[in-house]
């Protein structure tokens, strides 16, 4: 059985993290759209339940509103990352 913790064979460590796909892990246009998206949803979600949720349940109002804006952003995300997509690059040229 080999150790895990072990140094590697030729004693030197590597502190160089594992490549990244050139794919993966980008910021794009669309993603920061999207979060600005689940964010929103997130903050009308609190406004808009938590006086209606206080009312009808107010030992859990700040459970509940937390649970609705967590569900409304992860709906949004997606959303919008998909209707972002679907818009022309901002380089493109106008006609």
């Amino acid at each position: 059985m080999t150790n895990a913790f072990a140094p590697p064979p030729n004693g030197q460590l590597s502190r160089t993290p594992a490549p990244v796909p050139a794919d993966r892990r980008r910021w794009t246009k669309e993603s920061a759209g999207g979060m600005f998206a689940g964010f929103a949803a997130f903050w009308c979600a609190q406004v808009l339940l938590f006086e209606p949720v206080g009312h009808l349940l107010p030992d859990f109002e700040h459970t509940a509103t937390s649970v609705a804006g967590v569900l409304a952003a992860a709906a949004a995300y997606p959303l919008a990352k998909r209707w972002l997509k679907r818009l022309p690059p901002s380089d493109h040229p106008q006609r």
